[in-house]
């Protein structure tokens, strides 16, 4: 098996996980508003920080695979949403998941910049187009 195939892969598993991590917020909301007492103002605003923060550092993302390389930057992603992920469900307090969601938005930004630059560099033109379909269905999903 060529390795590139095994890249793809890793970079399809990467989409779904960030896919993941956009969704099952949504479905452990009722949950968390009950058990940290907050209303749907502030359900939003821990909604919203995350794509706010995703948006911010997106391009500072993007700019990091060019500077240092995407394995390095996907790496300190999954390492960064890893970490948050579990800090999501450790937060007692509005502010602490509010802090949460935004850090948690920030660094898990770049994963498809970074992901581009892989497959530019994993894979042959004519075989690109079938790589970035395979990433970018999942988030259609959910339109």
């Amino acid at each position: 098996m060529k390795y590139r195939y095994g890249v793809g892969a890793l970079l399809f598993l990467l989409a779904f996980i960030t896919y993941l991590d956009r969704v099952c917020i949504s479905v452990a909301g009722p949950r968390i508003q009950g058990y940290l007492r907050i209303g749907p103002q502030q359900w939003g605003w821990i909604v919203g920080v995350f794509a706010i923060a995703y948006g911010v550092f997106e391009i500072p993302g993007g700019w990091m695979a060019d500077r240092f390389g995407p394995r390095i930057i996907l790496t300190r992603i999954v390492l960064w949403w890893s970490a948050f992920t579990a800090l999501t469900g450790a937060v007692s307090s509005y502010p602490l998941l509010l802090m949460t969601r935004f850090w948690f938005g920030s660094g898990e930004a770049g994963a498809f910049p970074n992901s581009c630059v892989a497959v530019s560099r994993w894979f042959p033109a004519r075989e690109r187009g079938r790589v970035f379909g395979l990433q970018k269905c999942l988030p259609a999903a959910d339109r």
